[in-house]
């Protein structure tokens, strides 16, 4: 029985080993034939592939698109399809443009080069691209007074149809289908909304829920997407200017719809209303979600080159870029940008602002400048700024401020700027279409006009660079800029200087229009004292010419004569009525063209050149015994006169000092200095021996050119002896006596 047993387990073994064995061979076979058969499938595909002409299926792949969009599409080159890698390339693609425009084309390829799974097509029968590849895809956009070249695409318009909730076709009274909008007019129609953290979960089809996901279109993903040699232009044939992105190329890979993606590009932008070229490099994560609605760039980073046209010989500059979010809403037209960063030249621009771009342009935000060099920046961008005789001017900004931007104006509110040494408080606004009008409210402080001079525009219209040439008034605006300009605002100095005064504090509301400015009232506080005043200045004319009225109330002269080597008044207080008018550009020309009234009250103040006071006191050495210049107290003096071409005419000049009085005219040559006045002095008291000169008068002249150089030509106090001795009887012989004497 044990050996039955042993006989019946060696036999069921047996079987078992048997069994395996018949297992192992037939999976061997189905595994060589689930391997062969793909192969086989793949092989026969391939060779389909190979066989078939697919240019045959132009005409239907022209029809449908042409359907589609409603315009003519043409493949003007071949089509080809490769099966390692499986996918497909057509070159020479075209879109047309409707009858009506100068371009032929709307959209036009040189090559399109799409990449498909393979295991996709064959397993699940879907088209699923993986790499798409644009080779040098032109987009030319035309707007006209009557319309554009894309609003009325069929495909676009119904895109947008669904995109908009409030876009549904409507039944008039009447029983007439209402012709849907236009992509233009949908645009024109938008509200102002901000930008949502989570753009698609504010938007739902119309009748539904935002939680309902019924209508969410498909999701897509590519590999890579890849565009070579680009070219966008918009071409706005109503206002007459053209933007262009040129030698676009961009690179992304693992591409999904609502999912951020590495992306890097480069392109070059110009529009045709502006010197500048702008070659831009940047690098960053981008999402693009909500139907191809919402756009998203984050932590991107790049460099921008900024250049000018090579007769200019500017050096291009080249300015880097960092930022944390940029977002566009497609639909809504609306931006957010989060602190976006802009360096270059040593300096720094930070912004971050929201809104609506576009037709509807509603942006505000707000910058920050550090270490700024506006003068190196104007000279890069090709900016209206003057040529500074210092260089420095303008070099260093820093602040920050508030700023605003509808599509024309610009508007600069809670201005907290330092520029050089000066600080700048206010606010301004400027209309870049319409009147183009400059308005502001501005407080500046510490503010040295004499560090802007900047120098003369030549008859030719370029600005003069040597140092031995005159400048301009000292002002950090481009005549250009003043010529053209319109500007309502007031401003406010303290603390500044020109020409060497120190000004306390200047008011003045300016008003300007094509050349014309007008300062009313400008009114300046200095040296105790006070200037109100109203300023005309017409640049409109090839020559430059100023109207200047006002009055000068006790201004003190002590600081004046201080900023002079040789000055001619002492101190003392100055009063003034003036009404005067000169023309030029040129400092010389300035003088020669003074034309006008001028009334000068002079009060306690001294004049150099001889202490008269100390002769009527019976001192007879007529200079001092000390180094210090010699000087006549004057209680009052007053001149009464007109300027006539750069020459003062004193009609009238009345002189009253301590111990005598005078009377006399004169004149003063403005270009030149050369004075020449005449006066008839009274002695009126006396003292210390020389009490017989009581009652006496003698003239005296002081001629000359103040501050000459050489001895011989400078201004000096002359008495008329032979004048005197034509006075009375007692005169000529006290005359005649201390004449013999010597």
């Amino acid at each position: 029985m044990k050996i039955l047993g042993l006989i019946d387990r060696l036999k069921f073994k047996e079987s078992i080993f048997v069994n395996k064995k018949v297992f192992f061979k037939w999976f061997k076979r189905a595994t060589l034939v689930l391997g062969i058969v793909p192969i086989l499938l793949f092989l026969a595909f391939a060779g389909a592939v190979s066989f078939i002409d697919f240019n045959q299926y132009k005409p239907q792949i022209e029809q449908e698109v042409s359907d589609y969009t409603g315009r003519e599409f043409k493949i003007e080159g071949a089509v080809e399809v490769s099966v390692i890698p499986f996918g497909l390339s057509a070159t020479d693609l075209v879109l047309k443009n409707p009858e009506g425009f100068e371009s032929p084309n709307l959209l036009s390829v040189k090559t399109v080069q799409v990449e498909l799974s393979l295991w996709s097509l064959l397993w699940h029968k879907e088209m699923n691209v993986q790499r798409l590849e644009l080779v040098e895809p032109q987009l030319h956009l035309i707007k006209t007074e009557t319309g554009d070249n894309w609003s009325t695409i069929k495909g676009l318009a119904a895109w947008l149809k669904h995109s908009n909730p409030h876009h549904v076709m409507q039944i008039s009274d009447n029983n007439q289908m209402v012709v849907p909008q236009t992509a233009t007019e949908w645009f024109e129609s938008l509200e102002r909304v901000q930008v949502s953290s989570n753009p698609a979960a504010d938007v739902a089809p119309l009748g539904q829920e935002k939680t309902e996901l019924s209508t969410a279109p498909a999701r897509w993903a590519l590999d890579s997407l890849v565009v070579r040699n680009g070219k966008i232009q918009v071409y706005n044939k109503e206002q007459g200017f053209a933007e262009t992105l040129l030698n676009i190329n961009i690179l992304t890979f693992d591409v999904k719809q609502g999912q951020p993606f590495d992306m890097s590009s480069d392109f070059t932008y110009q529009n045709s209303l502006s010197e500048r070229m702008y070659d831009v490099h940047l690098n960053g994560a981008l999402a693009v979600s909500d139907a191809w609605n919402v756009w998203q760039l984050t932590q991107w980073h790049g460099v921008f080159k900024v250049r000018l046209p090579v007769e200019q010989q500017v050096p291009e500059i080249r300015l880097t870029t960092q930022g944390e979010l940029f977002e566009f809403d497609v639909k809504t037209s609306a931006i957010t940008v989060e602190n976006g960063v802009l360096s270059g030249l040593d300096g720094q621009l930070q912004s971050s602002f929201s809104g609506q771009f576009g037709l509807n342009t509603l942006l505000s935000g707000t910058v920050t400048l550090k270490q700024l060099n506006f003068a190196a920046w104007a000279k890069h961008l090709n900016l209206p700024l003057p040529k500074f005789v210092d260089q420095k001017a303008l070099s260093v900004g820093e602040g920050q401020f508030e700023w605003y931007w509808d599509g024309r104006q610009l508007l600069l509110n809670d201005i907290e700027v330092e520029i050089d040494a000066s600080k700048v408080q206010g606010d301004l606004s400027y209309d870049f279409e319409g009147n183009r009008a400059l308005r502001f409210a501005l407080s500046l402080q510490d503010l040295n006009l004499d560090f802007y001079q900047a120098y003369l525009p030549s008859v030719g219209g370029e600005e003069k660079n040597s140092a031995d040439q005159s400048v301009f008034l000292p002002l950090p605006i481009s005549l250009a800029f003043l010529k053209q300009a319109t500007m309502v605002g007031d401003v406010t100095l303290t603390q500044f200087t020109v020409k060497g005064v120190t000004v306390d504090t200047l008011e003045a509301e300016v008003l300007a229009e094509q050349g014309l400015l007008q300062l009313a009232p400008f009114d300046i506080s200095l040296y105790q004292g006070t200037l109100l005043s109203r300023l005309h200045i017409d640049l409109a004319d090839t020559v430059p010419s100023v109207h200047w009225k006002g009055r000068v109330d006790h201004v003190r002269l002590d600081a004046l004569a201080k900023l002079q080597s040789s000055p001619f008044l002492l101190g003392g207080t100055l009063s003034s009525r003036f009404d005067l008018t000169t023309s030029g550009a040129q400092l010389k020309a300035i003088k020669s063209n003074l034309n006008g009234r001028l009334l000068l009250t002079l009060e306690e103040t001294k004049l150099a050149g001889l202490d008269l006071n100390r002769v009527l006191e019976g001192e007879l050495d007529l200079m001092p015994k000390d180094s210090t210049t010699p000087y006549t107290e004057l209680k009052k003096m007053m001149l009464v006169g007109r300027w006539s071409e750069g020459v003062y005419t004193a009609r009238k000049l009345e002189v009253h000092g301590e111990r005598f009085s005078a009377s006399g005219a004169g004149t003063f040559d403005l270009t030149t200095a050369k004075i020449d006045t005449t006066v008839n002095v009274l002695v009126e008291q006396t003292e210390g021996g020389v009490e017989i000169f009581k009652g006496f008068n003698f003239p005296m002249t002081y001629r000359g050119i103040l501050h000459a150089n050489t001895p011989s030509e400078r201004a000096r106090w002359q008495i008329d002896v032979a004048k005197m001795l034509t006075g009375t009887a007692l005169q000529k012989q006290l005359i005649q006596g201390v004449l013999n004497a010597f």
